[in-house]
């Protein structure tokens, strides 16, 4: 027990000396540290500090801005161009005066009607036209009496009008009717005339054509040729040309004088025209056409 006791007084012994010998080192340390590191520190003490050098800053590179492009100059706007449809044709009246047509006009026509076109195809001076009329004809004789002659023999009116194609059609009828006394039997048979005219021709144009008016003494010593019933079949007629949807012509109103009459310089017999009539018709077509 005692030598254990001895023992461990000998280590402690030890153990402070070593501590004893490690506090002078350390404080020796401590002081060439300070030393040393004022000699590195001052000025002018020794060697100079070595002067780090200064950094050099970076250059930021400014970025370019980016180009504003260049705006396109706005057009001036233009005011709105006002469209004006057309406005669809008014049957219901006379087609109005045009500036004349040119002689070539009636070479795709066709003539259908009586005595009275047939004088206009033969005095007027009209060229190029083909004439389908003859005298004596209805708005019913028109389509059964084969009297046009053709190559083949002779067919109707109507069979004739559809052996080609035409550009316009004329018609007058209706003088020959007068003696009827039947007025809707004339507006009926006219309408569907005109109905087979359309079917014949369907891209033509169909001018109607209003009667003309007889001499004062004709309708004065006339049972039915008066200028009274002229007038009630050109109503008849106006009628047809709107239902139908199909150009008038207003030739009465072109021929008739005051008296409502045709002048008698202007007729052979109180009916068929002269010469210079005929011619006068012609003009009334040639400055009454519709440019489609």
């Amino acid at each position: 027990m005692v030598q254990t006791s001895k023992n461990t007084s000998g280590k402690r012994t030890a153990r402070r000396n070593r501590s004893a010998l490690r506090l002078p080192v350390a404080v020796l340390l401590i002081s060439l540290t300070l030393v040393g590191g004022r000699s590195l520190l001052s000025p002018g003490q020794g060697a100079e500090a070595p002067m780090l050098p200064e950094p050099v800053p970076a250059v930021t590179q400014t970025p370019s801005p980016t180009p504003v492009p260049t705006p396109f100059p706005v057009p001036t706007a233009l005011p709105a161009q006002e469209t004006h449809p057309s406005a669809p044709y008014d049957y219901t009246v006379p087609v109005p005066a045009s500036d004349p047509a040119e002689a070539s006009w009636f070479s795709d026509a066709a003539f259908l009607g009586d005595s009275l076109t047939d004088g206009l195809l033969l005095y007027s001076g009209i060229r190029g036209a083909d004439n389908l009329a003859y005298k004596g004809l209805t708005v019913q004789s028109i389509r059964t009496d084969k009297v046009i002659k053709t190559d083949s023999g002779k067919v109707t009116p109507l069979e004739a009008l559809g052996t080609k194609t035409y550009g316009k059609v004329y018609l007058l009828l209706g003088v020959n009717e007068l003696g009827w006394y039947n007025d809707q039997r004339f507006y009926k048979a006219y309408g569907e005339l005109l109905d087979l005219v359309r079917d014949a021709q369907p891209d033509a144009q169909i001018y109607l054509q209003t009667l003309l008016p007889v001499t004062a003494e004709k309708s004065a010593s006339h049972a039915y040729l008066t200028n009274d019933k002229v007038e009630t079949y050109n109503a008849l007629i106006a009628e047809l040309a709107a239902e139908k949807e199909v150009y008038l012509v207003d030739l009465h109103a072109a021929f008739a004088g005051d008296d409502g009459a045709l002048c008698p310089e202007e007729s052979t017999d109180g009916v068929h025209l002269t010469k210079s009539a005929y011619q006068r018709w012609l003009e009334v077509l040639r400055t009454h056409t519709v440019s489609e």
